[in-house]
Order: structure tokens, then C-alpha cells, then sequence
């Protein structure tokens, strides 16, 4: 079976905002961009410290988990929940986009002409394949995006890795690359990966 070549590949932990000496979650994202102009997105959650003998990780965090690849539906407001996020920042504009996937497959893209600016969403997306596997005291959740309808076929984004976890009593904690200031802002392009 023929790889499709790849022109971006990165692996990274996130970071937590807040940095918890003993953080009770490890996450890392992927993000491939090949060169046929598909995106794949893949995050791992683990439990770790306390919660690693705990009771399995779709139970200690809120979401409407459904495991395999689900039909999910074009929705807003997934960030108030747990939420697996991506932006794509155009090189040399102000331009970028941020995809919002929930674990249930639901989803959306928003298309912003500056820093929170028209956030809109991006009617030229078609729906991301999505998937959701329990990985060991784990999950996966991968995410395949095409983003030719609304992305230039040259340009190499420059990229956000982001994730929102929320915890049984309904706590928020919020993961990036990195958190230049002291409130969390996924929107922050300094946090982005520049190719």
C-alpha cells in the first residue's frame, strides 16, 4: 500500500495552562499534512498519577463519547465542554482557522480574518472524518480534515494543538503547545508552530 508523502509532521505534549507540578492528564497531538492537502489530527489522553488506578478515562472526563467513528453534527459551542481543537494560522496574513471536534463526533471550523475577528464558520468545510478508540487507560481521537475547499494548496499552515478537558464536576482545564500570557488563549498565534 502506497504512504501518501508528507510535507509536515509533528508530535507534541501539551501543556496545561496553569502548570500543575503533578498534572493528572498527559496529552499529546499530531498533526500530519500531506501532500495530497489532507490534514490528519491525532490526540492522546492517558491518565496518569491518582487517576491512572481510577475508573476508565471516558468516566473522568464529560463527553458524549462514542467510540468508533461517529456521524456527528455541525454544532457551535463545543469548547465549553471536552473539545479535541486545531487552528491553522496562514503564513503572512492575519488570517486563520479553528476546528472544534467534540468526542461525539460533532464538529465545526470557524474563519477568522484577525486575532477573534469575524469568526465565522467556514461554509466551504466539508465534515472531518472522525474517530474515537479507547487506547490501553487511554483514548485516540483522530481527525481527518480536507482542507482544500477553503485553504490555499501552497501554503503550509502555521499551527495551533489544542485540546479542552472537563472533569465530572464540570471543571475546565485547557491544553496547548504553550501559553504565552497568563489566561489561557487558544487564539494566541505565539503559541502556534511555525513550518
Amino acid at each position: 500500500m502506497a504512504r501518501h508523502s508528507t510535507m509536515v509532521c509533528q508530535v507534541c505534549r501539551l501543556q496545561p495552562h496553569c502548570l500543575d507540578p503533578a498534572p493528572s492528564l498527559a496529552i499529546t497531538a499530531e498533526i500530519i499534512w500531506q501532500e495530497a492537502g489532507t490534514i490528519l489530527l491525532s490526540y492522546g489522553v492517558l491518565p496518569v498519577g491518582d487517576r491512572k488506578a481510577a475508573e476508565p478515562l471516558d468516566q473522568q472526563l464529560v463527553g458524549p463519547w462514542q467510540w468508533g467513528c461517529p456521524q456527528g453534527q455541525r454544532r457551535d459551542q463545543l469548547w465549553q465542554h471536552t473539545c479535541f481543537e486545531a487552528f491553522l494560522g496562514l503564513p503572512g496574513s492575519e488570517a486563520y482557522w479553528e476546528l472544534n471536534v467534540s468526542p461525539g463526533g460533532d464538529w465545526n471550523l470557524y474563519r477568522f480574518s484577525g486575532y477573534r475577528r469575524d469568526g465565522l464558520a467556514e461554509m466551504a468545510a466539508v465534515p472531518p472524518l472522525v474517530s474515537i478508540k479507547r487506547q490501553g487507560l487511554g483514548l485516540r481521537c483522530t481527525v481527518q480534515l480536507d482542507p482544500r475547499g477553503f485553504w490555499p494548496a501552497s501554503a503550509v499552515p502555521e499551527i495551533g494543538l489544542t485540546m479542552v478537558a472537563e472533569d465530572p464536576t464540570g471543571a475546565l482545564s485547557y491544553w496547548a503547545l504553550s501559553h504565552p500570557e497568563d489566561q489561557a488563549d487558544f487564539h494566541d498565534r505565539r503559541s502556534f508552530l511555525v513550518p
